[in-house]
């Protein structure tokens, strides 16, 4: 993501008060930094890859669509138990635009797997960067080569059943 200097590095400092929603503990991020993240990496942008801190420990998360154009922060829980806060505890976050390339490096043997067929190729860069991350994990957790091939041959047929399942949800009518 290419930006103009002066946005890429504008910190954006403010106090939000930690909300547990089913298990997970999120802050929302206010409508004026919501849109004035929005308005630099576009309209089409569901999630915003930021870096900051919550209490001066450092994060490095994604914000996510909380509806009405505003944007929500999940806060991991090695950060709120370090804290030693949870819901209801205001904090003061800061966040800065992350324009740092999130994708993993691929292992050699899995970008020639993936190449052979060029529809799983296309498959695996439609996924989003953690998927990415996690198939590329779970790749470099097996040391023997018929695993790794194994693995390869697993990570091709999710790829792909999960491309076939994205194209066969149609969108919901409005009546």
């Amino acid at each position: 993501m290419s930006l103009p200097e002066d946005t890429e590095q504008k910190s954006h400092v403010f106090a939000a008060r930690i909300q547990k929603i089913w298990i997970m503990r999120c802050i929302d991020v206010p409508r004026d930094i919501s849109n004035g993240l929005q308005a630099v990496v576009g309209k089409g942008v569901k999630h915003i890859p930021v870096r900051g801190t919550i209490e001066g420990l450092p994060i490095q998360n994604t914000l996510v669509p909380r509806g009405g154009g505003c944007y929500r922060l999940h806060v991991h829980s090695s950060i709120w138990r370090k804290l030693r806060l949870d819901a209801g505890a205001v904090v003061e976050v800061t966040l800065t635009l992350d324009t740092e390339p999130r994708d993993p490096r691929l292992p050699p043997d899995l970008a020639a797997g993936l190449a052979l067929e060029p529809r799983v190729l296309a498959a695996f860069n439609s996924e989003t960067p953690a998927m990415r991350r996690q198939l590329v994990r779970y790749m470099d957790a097996a040391k023997q080569e018929a695993t790794r091939e194994k693995r390869i041959r697993q990570i091709a047929k999710l790829v792909l059943g999960c491309a076939k399942r994205r194209r066969k949800v149609k969108p919901k009518r409005r009546d």
